[in-house]
């Protein structure tokens, strides 16, 4: 046999089935969704409704466990070449189930967003829109990194339009911050090291954030996002792996959103919720692929 034909035909990994739709999902990252809701949440109201809250959070990672799944349905002609351990090239799940696995997680998302309202289905469906897009069309697009910030901002205004007494004000600031560290981190994704302007895109929260902070706790969680995101940094730009770095960062987004929920105001219970959410995902992605 050829090495062509190696490549073209690669054995299977023999992992449970479990494990293989865990992967081909990447729900490793996807307690940091929650984190977001959760952010955005009290971002918009002083006092939203739990239940709202929880149906968003739930429609949210439906939807990115469905975007995880179009991605490598999109994308397996590609991963047979570069991807030999992807679930779809290896045969454990087939294309045909994954299609249908988008189908069912996307309708299911969007069917929760209806029960908190005609604003959130609405956001939705713009949602979902935008991971068709960036799904299709981030290989060798240049305007990928925006694609991605996008759809991450969007889980903030699906969750701001599902919450009462919503306020604008104090929204555009944390969506602008989070898209701009999502850009950072998606650039040193395709980049690795080639560049060092994503550095001021990652830690410029810090420095927003840090006139916002006047109570101890804001402070400890500013911190604890400062420290951990100038560490992978200075371990990505020593020389450690990218990957690590980028699943590192990802999880930095749960952190991200602590700060967040420092500076609305929000109880210790909400909080709480992000730094949980943190430490699952750095707990699921030594086990669970995140990329």
């Amino acid at each position: 046999m050829s090495s062509t034909d190696a490549t073209a035909a690669p054995a299977p990994l023999h992992r449970p089935r479990a494990a293989a739709w865990l992967a081909l999902g990447r729900v490793s990252n996807a307690p940091t969704v929650v984190a977001n809701v959760v952010a955005g949440a009290w971002l918009a109201s002083s006092a939203p409704d739990p239940a709202a809250v929880v149906l968003v959070a739930t429609a949210m990672v439906c939807f990115y466990v469905a975007g995880m799944v179009l991605n490598d349905v999109l994308d397996v002609a590609i991963d047979s070449r570069q991807r030999l351990e992807r679930p779809l090239v290896t045969g454990e799940v087939s294309v045909s189930a994954a299609r249908w696995a988008t189908a069912a997680l996307f309708g299911t998302g969007a069917a929760l967003l209806a029960l908190t309202g005609t604003e959130a289905l609405l956001a939705g469906l713009v949602l979902i829109a935008l991971i068709f897009v960036y799904d299709a069309w981030h290989k060798g697009n240049p305007f990928a990194p925006v694609l991605m910030a996008g759809t991450r901002v969007m889980v903030y205004v699906v969750a701001f339009a599902a919450v009462a007494e919503a306020r604008w004000e104090s929204v555009p600031l944390a969506a602008l911050l989070l898209g701009g560290y999502v850009v950072g981190l998606t650039q040193i994704a395709r980049a690795a090291r080639g560049a060092h302007w994503p550095i001021l895109l990652v830690l410029a929260p810090a420095a927003v954030f840090a006139w916002q902070l006047p109570s101890a706790a804001g402070l400890a969680a500013l911190a604890a996002f400062t420290l951990w995101s100038t560490w992978t940094l200075v371990d990505l730009y020593r020389g450690g792996g990218v990957g690590a770095a980028v699943h590192r960062l990802i999880a930095g987004m749960a952190l991200f959103d602590l700060v967040v929920l420092a500076v609305a105001g929000a109880p210790a219970e909400a909080s709480a919720v992000a730094l949980i959410a943190f430490i699952a995902t750095t707990a699921l992605q030594r086990r669970i692929a995140g990329d």
